[in-house]
């Protein structure tokens, strides 16, 4: 049997799914648990300060949660940019790198931006955006989809903008979901789906910290 190589830089881990699914709960609970880890907030959230953070104000200018602009290719452009920037600058010193939202993100929500504009499949847009973002970004070592029922959703995302959801927001939250899901199913070795409408996330953990250190070097990870 050939031995496993010693891997060079840290474990990545991205969690995707829809508003309000709970990714952001998830990673605070996994960079408890797994020592040396460290967390990358969704791009949304960036620092204002970095380049990443004016892109993203940039394009929230206007109050539009989903960063629609009405320019639809610059802005699919300038965010599979800054998730490839971020894989680029990684972060070296951590033992797992927790991403909340990937590239698969830029490619779900953009894809249902385009079809808005030119009436094409959102699923085809996806996949040519993923196989896009492949060419410029090394893949993820593991990738979480998380899924909840459609009222979790609303009502965690509702809570995080501090007002309930226009009807806008909720049939495109709807839409991510079910374009998640869709290309989970055609892609199944890839990713990882946690149901968190059956479980909570803490009972979730043990699962996900069990598929970490099945992707680490023999050492494992670090508890």
């Amino acid at each position: 049997m050939t031995a496993r190589r010693p891997r060079l830089g840290p474990v990545w881990v991205t969690l995707e799914g829809a508003n309000g699914v709970g990714k952001t709960h998830l990673a605070a609970l996994l960079r408890q648990q797994i020592a040396g880890s460290v967390v990358l907030d969704e791009l949304p959230d960036a620092a204002p300060n970095r380049l990443p953070g004016q892109v993203i104000a940039a394009l929230a200018e206007d109050g539009d949660p989903f960063l629609r602009t009405g320019h639809p290719l610059a802005e699919t452009v300038a965010l599979l940019a800054l998730a490839v920037r971020r894989r680029e600058e990684g972060a070296p010193d951590a033992t797992v790198v927790i991403e909340d939202r990937g590239s698969d993100s830029v490619a779900v929500y953009q894809a249902l931006t385009l079809a808005e504009s030119d009436g094409y499949d959102p699923y085809t847009h996806a996949q040519r955006l993923l196989a896009m973002a492949d060419r410029w970004r090394p893949g993820s070592d593991l990738t979480v989809l998380l899924t909840a029922g459609i009222e979790t959703r609303r009502a965690q995302w509702s809570a995080r903008l501090g007002r309930p959801l226009t009807d806008d927001e909720g049939h495109r939250a709807h839409a991510v979901a079910r374009l998640y899901e869709q290309i989970a199913a055609a892609d199944p070795d890839r990713y990882l789906v946690l149901d968190l409408s059956e479980q909570t996330a803490a009972q979730a953990l043990p699962a996900l910290v069990g598929a970490i250190r099945a992707v680490t070097s023999p050492a494992g990870v670090p508890s």
